[in-house]
């Protein structure tokens, strides 16, 4: 299992240069299946998935969390894509998997960190700790 954190922050998998994109947007779980596990970070834009159109109008649902297939449309803020496309040029292998060897950017799509180990984990220590809603079950930012 691995987990991807996509936004606008410089210390995110995936960063997105949009100011309506919030410094952490979406957190995605690639399952070891191979399945996506989205999760909107309680963002103020949200997250939404497209389901149609009608008319010639984009029909949208907000993703809170679920599941999501590589091939759906998304809007992050004003930001539309594909969660293929915002992977594309992440290792989605577990960590455990990859080896220590790895070296290279690691995914960043955009000026973060990459490579040694030591950077890994202060990246992963600014990220900070969540837990879930015990009533909706969202994995909110915990309160310190």
């Amino acid at each position: 299992m691995k987990t991807v954190v996509v936004g606008r922050s410089p210390y995110a998998d995936v960063v997105l240069a949009d100011s309506s994109v919030a410094r952490r947007h979406v957190e995605v779980v690639v399952t070891d299946d191979g399945r996506y596990f989205l999760t909107d970070c309680a963002t103020e834009t949200g997250c939404w998935r497209q389901v149609g159109s009608d008319q010639g109008r984009d029909r949208w649902e907000k993703v809170r969390q679920g599941f999501v297939s590589a091939d759906d449309v998304l809007r992050l803020g004003d930001h539309r894509c594909t969660l293929k496309d915002l992977l594309r040029d992440v290792d989605l292998r577990d960590p455990a998997e990859a080896g220590a060897g790895g070296g290279g950017r690691g995914g960043d799509l955009g000026g973060g960190a990459g490579g040694a180990g030591g950077a890994d984990r202060r990246i992963e220590s600014l990220r900070g700790r969540v837990e879930r809603d015990p009533v909706t079950g969202e994995i909110i930012p915990k309160r310190l």
